[in-house]
């Protein structure tokens, strides 16, 4: 055998030898990965067991007031929408769209945890197809999407203003009653866990 042959042999099974503990190596990575998934599901599940929901809603009579779309004033009773409410059933999908995304942010809607479009529609006195269509053709997203980017956008800004909060607590002030879903629908946007966004973010503060 010569050693040109020799050399090929021994490159061969150098690089299969590598290419195999790579394998090997990702494989346990994800493995990691997984476990340490589980294990945060797990904590966050104790965590929600410890700590109960705390988000302001309106009790006893004011209640109903929130879960059928009605803005509730300080003083407790329901607040009937303006008469100066511009006519709706005339703007167009885009404009729709806006003033919509505007009075749900600035009434603070996505924090009501049962939000939907049934809601929506009572509150705003619009069908369900009006709705969809402000939302699809004037905003390019859909109701619910909206709706949780409004709540991660929230979720964030508790993070940073008030970094001693527990993320249960976040979760819950930003209208989910779910951490679960909070961390689900946060990684899903951000492509991180909450508590690695937070702390990159301080990182970026102090630079």
């Amino acid at each position: 055998m010569s050693a040109a042959i020799v050399i090929t042999i021994v490159v061969v099974v150098i690089i299969v030898t590598a290419v195999i503990v790579y394998l090997s190596l990702r494989r346990q990575k994800k493995a990691v990965m997984d476990e340490v998934n589980r294990l945060s599901l797990r904590l966050t599940e104790m965590e929600m067991k410890v700590a109960p929901p705390s988000f302001p809603l309106p009790t006893s009579e004011n209640h109903q007031a929130c879960l059928d779309g009605r803005v509730v004033t300080d003083k407790g009773k329901p607040n009937e929408r303006s008469s100066e409410t511009p006519d709706l059933s005339t703007m167009t999908d885009e404009k729709l769209f806006s003033y919509l995304s505007k009075a749900i942010r600035d009434e603070e809607m996505f924090r009501w945890p049962n939000l939907n479009r049934n809601m929506v529609m009572e509150h705003f006195s619009l069908s369900a197809v009006r709705i969809g269509n402000a939302f699809a053709r004037g905003g390019g997203m859909s109701l619910p999407e909206f709706v949780r980017n409004c709540r991660l956008d929230y979720a964030c800004r508790l993070m940073l203003e008030q970094p001693e909060m527990p993320f249960t607590e976040v979760g819950n002030q930003s209208g989910y009653l779910r951490t679960t879903t909070f961390y689900h629908d946060f990684k899903a946007r951000f492509g991180m866990p909450p508590a690695e966004y937070r702390e990159k973010e301080f990182r970026k503060r102090m630079t």
